[in-house]
């Protein structure tokens, strides 16, 4: 995890360095001068401005403009807070399609970082941090008023594919999930949701598998749907998505990320530790075994959104209530 901000705290912070992409097109594609943006979903993230240097070849002059603060792995940004810093361009040099150059902290001129662009195609190309594990940002030539977004959500984590925009079928998906289940407790027909639950779970894998999730919301739902397969990799799948819709900001996604963890180790013979997983059988009143009802406290359960043991046991005999005596 590389960490940004507009001043290091210390002397040995890690020093970017840069390594020349191989080239695929000819030297007359350094088509450079201009605005190079890299979206993290649909907001600008970078802000590269790119100008021919008067009396030089090959060099270049402008600035790199991105948020004052952020953390990233290479994929993923977080901590993304404070006003847009414009770092000037101070070196600059070109081989082929790639331009290597440095900008400089205005706040702290000692402080530079290096960056190489190379052009991909027309109106394309790459912006890389050469690193172990990084790889090269997409970025894309653009005209127009160009800003740097300044709405971001310091809280929570984002991918170059991020969206605000929930995908349909998803939710259609999860609200059959769900109205199937309206009748309640002892009168469901599970034979018949079983099998529709087995066909919503193949629909999920699809679109999981084609990358058609991309908003907190979406893996919300996603992680409901696997909640009701009927394996421990489903469950393990279950809890896996709720955790990517947590860090894609989703907080309601909590409840299910406790309750599929629960589900889980119940699935193999272990016991819950949240209190989350309730059992019924014929004659038999309903209960929530096994359940390590120690390791957990309810001050840690509120934190995720799960009920008190004293208010799961209220639940419990709530269950029983409802339940159909024959």
């Amino acid at each position: 995890m590389i960490r940004f901000g507009l001043l290091r705290c210390l002397h040995t912070f890690l020093v970017l360095s840069f390594t020349l992409i191989g080239g695929g097109l000819a030297e007359e594609t350094t088509d450079f001068a201009g605005d190079w943006v890299l979206k993290v979903g649909n907001r600008i993230f970078i802000l590269v401005t790119l100008t021919s240097a008067p009396g030089s070849t090959g060099q270049f002059n402008g600035s790199l403009v991105r948020p004052q603060h952020f953390s990233t792995d290479g994929v993923r940004f977080s901590g993304i807070k404070g006003p847009a810093i414009h770092y000037p361009i101070v070196r600059s040099t070109t081989r082929e399609n790639c331009l290597s150059f440095t900008t400089q902290n205005p706040a702290d001129k000692s402080d530079e970082d290096n960056f190489q662009l190379c052009i991909s195609g027309e109106g394309r190309g790459t912006l890389e941090i050469v690193a172990p594990g990084f790889e090269a940002w997409p970025v894309t030539k653009e005209k127009g008023l160009l800003a740097v977004a300044a709405d971001w959500d310091s809280t929570r984590s984002y991918s170059l594919d991020d969206t605000d925009v929930s995908n349909s079928g998803m939710q259609q998906i999860f609200e059959e999930d769900q109205k199937d289940r309206q009748p309640g407790v002892g009168k469901i027909n599970w034979t018949v949701v079983g099998k529709a639950d087995a066909a919503r779970r193949e629909a999920t894998r699809k679109l999981l598998a084609n990358a058609k999730l991309h908003s907190g919301k979406d893996f919300e739902r996603a992680a409901y749907v696997f909640q009701h397969g009927d394996t421990p990799d489903d469950y393990l799948l279950a809890h896996t998505l709720a955790m990517v819709a947590v860090a894609k900001g989703q907080s309601s996604a909590i409840w299910i990320a406790s309750a599929t963890l629960d589900r889980y180790l119940n699935s193999i013979h272990q016991p819950q530790i949240y209190g989350t997983q309730f059992y019924t059988k014929p004659n038999e009143p309903a209960t929530q075994e096994p359940y390590d009802r120690s390791l957990v406290s309810d001050v840690l359960r509120r934190q995720l959104s799960v009920p008190s043991q004293a208010a799961q046991e209220a639940q419990r005999k709530q269950y029983d209530t409802e339940r159909p005596h024959h």
